[in-house]
């Protein structure tokens, strides 16, 4: 059973242990990666919760966990975007002490924020 609790900025994991929700935002605008949460500790993951991003021009946007893929490409239009609604359990995890980057096709800004919590 994947029973999670919200309560004030708190997720509760699977091993019932709160985790605060945090927030982090950028304007990527390069080819390749950009830090979107830097990395947290060994044996620590980062969990997105919820992200949206949006670009100004055609453009193809990835997650990744350092360098190695944690979610398909999303190609967009011009002026497109996408939107990862709340999801306690999570849309994804970095490997532990990983960062979670944001991989652009074409140097544009794209937008990004996400909702997100440490993991084990």
């Amino acid at each position: 059973m994947l029973d999670r609790i919200v309560t004030g900025g708190y997720v509760t994991d699977e091993s019932g242990v709160p985790r605060p929700i945090q927030r982090s935002f950028i304007s990527a605008n390069a080819v390749g990666n950009t830090a979107a949460v830097a990395a947290q500790g060994a044996g620590v993951k980062i969990r997105v919760l919820s992200a949206y991003y949006v670009t100004t021009l055609a453009n193809s946007v990835k997650f990744q966990s350092a360098a190695a893929d944690i979610t398909p490409p999303t190609p967009l239009a011009a002026n497109g975007g996408m939107v990862l609604p709340f999801n306690a359990i999570g849309w994804f995890d970095t490997a532990a002490n990983a960062a979670l980057n944001v991989n652009c096709s074409v140097a544009t800004v794209t937008g990004v924020m996400v909702i997100w919590v440490q993991a084990s």
